[in-house]
C-alpha cells in the first residue's frame, strides 16, 4: 500500500523501539489533496488527511531482545505486527469517508462472529436417562421436558465463555465431583477414563445410589443441561483458547443425558481478546493532545499528527464525523498468558511444569487471506524429571518450544504443537537463544514460498553506516524515491 514505516532503535540502550508511519505521497494531487490546496494556498503540506498524517509509537522490549522481521510483520497491508517482549501487537491504520459503503475493518471484524449457541434436546432421550427422583421433581415443577416438543435453550454467551461466568465454574464443578465419585466407586479406575467414559459413568453412579435423590432433585433441568453440556465441552476442548468445540455428544444414549443436541455457532470471544479501536480526524487548528482520554486495553500508545506535527483529534465511540477519518486498530497477544494456558491444556509434560524463567518470540509465517499468524515460543523452565528417572528428583532447568496459530480475524489462538522438554546442561541463556534461534531460520527456510511482487517487502537499511561510512541517500526503488538522510 502506500504507507511507509520507519522502526528505529535507540543507539543509547538498545532497548527503546521508535516507529513512524507516513502516508506515501502521491506522483499527482489527488481530487481532496487539491481541495486542501485551494483552501490553504501557499502552505505545501496542505494535504488530505490520507495522505497527510503521521502515526508515532514508542515502546521498550527486553532480553532476549526481538528480532526485527520486516517479511513478516510487514506482509499483510496496512498492518504490522510488533513484538514488544510481552505481547505481539497487531496495529492496523486505513483511511475511510463517512460515505464509504466499501468499509471493511482490517482486525478482529465482530461481524464475522456468530450468534450464541442454541441447544436443542430431544425429550425423550432425556427422560430414558433422567434418575427417578429427578423425574419426579421435574414433573413437580412442570418442567417442559414432559411435553411433545423437544426443548430449545438459548444458552447464553456469557454462560459459555469460562473466562466470565461463575455459573459456569459452577456446573462444572459439579460434573467433575460427579467424575470423582464414580471413580471412587470404580476403585483403581483413572480420572481420565471416568471423564471418556462420560455418561455412562455418570448413570452407573446414579443407579448405585451413591447421590442422595434429593440433592439430585434441587438440580433443576437447565443447571442439569448447562452442567453436563459444559462439562463436554470442557473434555473435548483441544486449545487453549477460551473456546471449545462439540461434536457428535450425546450420539448414544449411554454416553450422555443429553441426546441428539447441536450447537450452531462457536461461543462469544474469550475473555483475553484485547481490541481497541480509535477515530481521528483532521483539525484546522491546532488541538491539544487528549491527555484525559486514557483506555488500559491500549497496547501500545501512540501519537497522531498531521504533516507539521499538529495533534489530530480524536472521536468518541459514537461521533459521527463529515468527510475523512483515520482508523487505528490495536489487537494484542499476551505472550505469557498462551504459555500458561498451552502447558496447562496441551503439554503432555504439564504435570512436571513448575515454572518459567524466560521466553523468546519469532514469527514463523503471516499468510494475508487467512489474517493467521504462525508463532514459535522458545521457552526456559523449570520442571521435575520424567518419573522414569533415576535419582533424586529436584526440579532442573529445561529449554523447549511451543508453535501456536494466532487469527487476527478473530483474536483467537490455537496450540499447534508443542516441543519435548530438552535439558539444558552447561549452557547459557545466550547460546540456548542463539541456537533457538537459528532453528528458526532453518524451519522458515524449508517453508519459504517466493512472493509475488505485490507482496515483497521493501526494506531499506544504512548498511554503510556499519562500515565506517555513511550514505547520503536511501534509494527507494519500488517508488522510484530517494530519500534524503
Amino acid at each position: 500500500n502506500s504507507l511507509l514505516m520507519n522502526m528505529m532503535m535507540s543507539d543509547e540502550n538498545h532497548r527503546d523501539i521508535y516507529i513512524s508511519t507516513v502516508a506515501m505521497p502521491p506522483f499527482m494531487y489527488c481530487p481532496s489533496c487539491q481541495d486542501m490546496a485551494i483552501a490553504h494556498p501557499g502552505d505545501p503540506n496542505a494535504r488530505c488527511l490520507q495522505h497527510g498524517f503521521m502515526l508515532h509509537m514508542k515502546y521498550q522490549v527486553v532480553y532476549p531482545f526481538p528480532t526485527f522481521q520486516p517479511a513478516f510483520q510487514l506482509k499483510k497491508d496496512q498492518v504490522v505486527l510488533l513484538n514488544t517482549s510481552y505481547s505481539l501487537v497487531a496495529c492496523a491504520v486505513s483511511v475511510h469517508t463517512s460515505d464509504d459503503s466499501n468499509f471493511c475493518q482490517i482486525l478482529y471484524d465482530r461481524s464475522r462472529q456468530t450468534r450464541a449457541p442454541v441447544v436443542e434436546v430431544n425429550h425423550t432421550s432425556l427422560i430414558s436417562h433422567c434418575p427417578e427422583g429427578l423425574e419426579k421433581g421435574l414433573e413437580k415443577d412442570n418442567c417442559s421436558c414432559q411435553s411433545e416438543t423437544p426443548l430449545t435453550l438459548a444458552v447464553p454467551p456469557q454462560d459459555i465463555d469460562t473466562h466470565i461466568s461463575p455459573a459456569v465454574a459452577m456446573a462444572k464443578e459439579f460434573v467433575a465431583d460427579i467424575f470423582r465419585r464414580a471413580k471412587e466407586a470404580r476403585g483403581s479406575a483413572p480420572v481420565e477414563e471416568a471423564a471418556a467414559a462420560g455418561g455412562t459413568e455418570l448413570k452407573c453412579l446414579l443407579d448405585s445410589g451413591a447421590l442422595h435423590q434429593d440433592t439430585l432433585g434441587s438440580w433443576d433441568l437447565r443447571k442439569t443441561l448447562e452442567s453436563c453440556l459444559h462439562g463436554s465441552v470442557a473434555h473435548s476442548s483441544t486449545s487453549s483458547t477460551g473456546t471449545s468445540s462439540v461434536s457428535d455428544i450425546g450420539s448414544s444414549p449411554k454416553e450422555s443425558f443429553i441426546a441428539n443436541f447441536e450447537l450452531e455457532s462457536l461461543p462469544a470471544e474469550p475473555g483475553y481478546v484485547n481490541y481497541t479501536k480509535l477515530r481521528y480526524v483532521l483539525e484546522p487548528n491546532d488541538s491539544e493532545a487528549e491527555d484525559e482520554y486514557e483506555d488500559d486495553k491500549i497496547s501500545l500508545p501512540f501519537v497522531v499528527t498531521d504533516l507539521l506535527g499538529r495533534n489530530l483529534k480524536l472521536l468518541k465511540e459514537k461521533a459521527v464525523c463529515e468527510g475523512q477519518y483515520l482508523t487505528v486498530e490495536q489487537l494484542a497477544l499476551d505472550f505469557e498468558y498462551v504459555i500458561n494456558e498451552v502447558i496447562r491444556n496441551d503439554a503432555s509434560w504439564s504435570k512436571q511444569f513448575c515454572s518459567f524463567s524466560d521466553y523468546d518470540i519469532v514469527i514463523l509465517e503471516v499468510c494475508p487471506e487467512t489474517n493467521q499468524v504462525i508463532i514459535n515460543i522458545g521457552l526456559l523452565l523449570l520442571a521435575f524429571p520424567s518419573p522414569d528417572e533415576e535419582g533424586q528428583l529436584r526440579p532442573k532447568t529445561y529449554h523447549t518450544s511451543l508453535k501456536v496459530a494466532w487469527d487476527l480475524n478473530t483474536g483467537i489462538f490455537v496450540t499447534v504443537s508443542v516441543g519435548d522438554l530438552t535439558e539444558v546442561k552447561g549452557q547459557t541463556s545466550g547460546s540456548v537463544w542463539s541456537s533457538y534461534r537459528k532453528s528458526c531460520v532453518d524451519m522458515v527456510m524449508k517453508w519459504l514460498v517466493p512472493e509475488s511482487s505485490g507482496r515483497y517487502v521493501n526494506r531499506m537499511t544504512n548498511e554503510a553506516l556499519h562500515k565506517g561510512c555513511s550514505l547520503k541517500f536511501l534509494a527507494d526503488n519500488e517508488h522510484y524515491t530517494w530519500i534524503v538522510l
